[in-house]
Order: structure tokens, then sequence, then C-alpha cells
């Protein structure tokens, strides 16, 4: 309806044939795996020589794939356009003690991270958070259309056992340190 209100275009992708989801003249189609630069482009000839203003990427929820999808799609947005990424917040699924899709959303939003800390100059990103949904990153583009982002370099991170031995210790260097702190000589 916004598209047809604003005479937008709407290009999407996807691995199943949801070409029966709309009838309107301002959305077209393409049943394709979305890592399939090449075949998106000569589809849709118009990202290739305008850009889009907006990506929402709602794909396959799996870190390297949204990174890759990042890096691909990435110089098709135009200056001041976003690409938003979907599910990034594994809260939910915590809730549920659900382990395999928290590591899942985790990890999605640890690439989406690395993806922006690579390119900080060409963009800047925000998190949105709904206590119904699983979290929706937004990567807001201040480079222009046709820049191709940073390679992705790997971000040093602590280990995951630092991460959970970490709060103990500080506990107990207080102690010691209140221990030695109240200790006559």
């Amino acid at each position: 309806d916004f598209a047809e209100k604003k005479g937008a275009k709407i290009f999407s992708v996807d691995i199943d044939d949801c070409s029966k989801v709309s009838t309107s003249k301002n959305w077209k189609f393409l049943q394709s795996d979305d890592l399939k630069i090449n075949n998106v482009i000569e589809n849709f000839e118009e990202i290739k020589e305008k850009g889009v203003d907006l990506i929402y990427i709602d794909s396959y929820h799996e870190d390297k794939h949204v990174q890759k999808l990042l890096s691909l799609y990435f110089k098709f947005v135009k200056k001041e356009g976003a690409i938003f990424v979907d599910d990034i917040d594994s809260y939910p699924f915590r809730q549920k003690k659900d382990i395999w899709n928290s590591i899942v959303y985790d990890l999605t939003i640890d690439a989406v991270k690395e993806f922006y800390y690579n390119n900080t100059e060409n963009c800047s990103m925000k998190i949105l958070y709904d206590k119904s949904e699983n979290g929706l990153a937004m990567i807001h583009k201040k480079s222009d259309f046709g820049i191709e982002p940073n390679k992705i370099k790997k971000i040093w991170n602590y280990n995951l056992a630092i991460k959970v031995v970490y709060p103990y210790l500080r506990k107990i260097a207080k102690f010691f340190k209140f221990l030695f702190k109240n200790e006559k000589i």
C-alpha cells in the first residue's frame, strides 16, 4: 500500500515461491537464493543502476549468511538509506530456555555488529527492541551509492570462559581487598 501511495518500487527475493503474495504492479518478486547477487541484479537492473533506499533482511538466520548479505548488498544502498536485519535478539528464546535459537540469534547480532565495527566511517547502527519481537538492527548508510563496504576483519573478543568466571573473580578480589584493608598489622 505504501509503495503504491508513494510511487515506490519493491523488489523481493526469497528461496520459496512467494509470487502470489501481492498483485501490486509496484512489487517484483524473484525466487532465488539471496546470496546469488548476480542473479538478483540481472533480474532487478534498477538496483544496479539507481540503488535502493531500504533493504530488509529476514533471511536465513545464520551469522555468516547475514554478514555475507550485508557485504554484498551494502554498495547498492543509496546514501542516507538503510539496511534492516530482523531477528537479532535472543531474549524471547532465553525466556523459553531454547538454547539453540538463543545461540543463533546471539551470533547474528554479533555478525551485524562486526560488519558495523568494520564500517563505522560508512554507516551508523541502531538496535531496536520490542518485548514481543526478536529485535531489529538498522544500519544507516552514510557513504554514497556504489561504495563497497570494508572487508570484514575479525574483531577481538574475550573467551566465553572468562565471561563466566570474571564475576566470581571480582567477588574474590573484593573479599581479599576488604580482608586486607581491615587487617591490623
